[in-house]
């Protein structure tokens, strides 16, 4: 993965995955009323319409059922990335609901066929993935597909290589701190991956940090980025996995797939 130039990037996006109605112990299950609070906070600090910007990632049912009606309420718009082989699966939106998202003004991105390491994919499986996954939902949606993000964070030249190749001109990944900028014909964005660790004044905090207080900030994350170096990505991901206590559903249908 390609982490340079972090030193003092801004965030400008922040990703989502399943929303609960009460607090979960998968750290990255975020409940209704911290999301609430979250996009309140950014429709105050104006950073929703300036800037900042909401994803979620994978497709989860929960996105449909809780985050739209709240995001309606709110007038805040969101890119939705969709794991294309989860469309209808328990748990995962159906092709109505991502129709939906789109009609009501939201975006619709690609977040692969099947949720693998895309850098570990050979070189047919990754076109494949990418490809297929864009075709898939242009089709669905009648509507061009050029934005994806990349499973599990991660990426490398040669995967930014495929993106454009196979269609796509913006592709977002999981490192905060990620200078925007042109890299292999596509542009290539950041984004901090909300946790449910993030009351309000946390997240406020980090989207407001500037000079050495943002550069204290950034540590956790590049020593994470040192360690995944160090152990390789599956190792990491199996760490992450037991730590993160991920849930049986995604952990099901991923099994098999990577």
């Amino acid at each position: 993965m390609t982490s340079d130039n972090c030193g003092n990037a801004d965030l400008h996006f922040m990703t989502y995955h399943e929303i609960a109605e009460e607090r979960s112990s998968d750290i990255y299950t975020v409940n209704y009323i911290q999301l609430e609070e979250h996009l309140v906070m950014l429709r105050d600090l104006n950073l929703g319409y300036a800037g900042h910007r909401v994803t979620f990632d994978d497709g989860h049912i929960s996105n449909y059922d809780l985050a739209l009606p709240l995001m309606e309420k709110l007038g805040v718009q969101a890119i939705f990335f969709i794991t294309t082989d989860w469309i209808g699966l328990e748990h995962r939106m159906s092709e109505k609901h991502v129709r939906e998202l789109l009609r009501v003004g939201h975006q619709i991105g690609s977040h692969s066929c099947t949720h693998a390491f895309l850098s570990e994919c050979s070189d047919q499986r990754l076109h494949d993935e990418l490809l297929t996954s864009r075709k898939r939902l242009e089709d669905l949606l009648s509507s061009p597909v050029t934005t994806i993000s990349i499973p599990y964070g991660r990426w490398d030249s040669r995967v930014l290589r495929a993106c454009a190749t196979t269609g796509y001109s913006r592709v977002f990944t999981s490192d905060p701190w990620l200078f925007a900028g042109l890299r292999e014909n596509v542009e290539v964005m950041g984004r901090l991956t909300v946790r449910n660790s993030m009351d309000v004044g946390r997240l406020r905090h980090l989207l407001t940090a500037q000079g050495l207080v943002k550069a204290r900030l950034q540590m956790p994350f590049r020593m994470k980025q040192g360690l995944r170096a160090c152990i390789g990505d599956r190792m990491y991901h199996r760490i992450w996995h037991a730590f993160a206590n991920r849930n049986q559903a995604l952990a099901t249908v991923s099994r098999g797939r990577e």
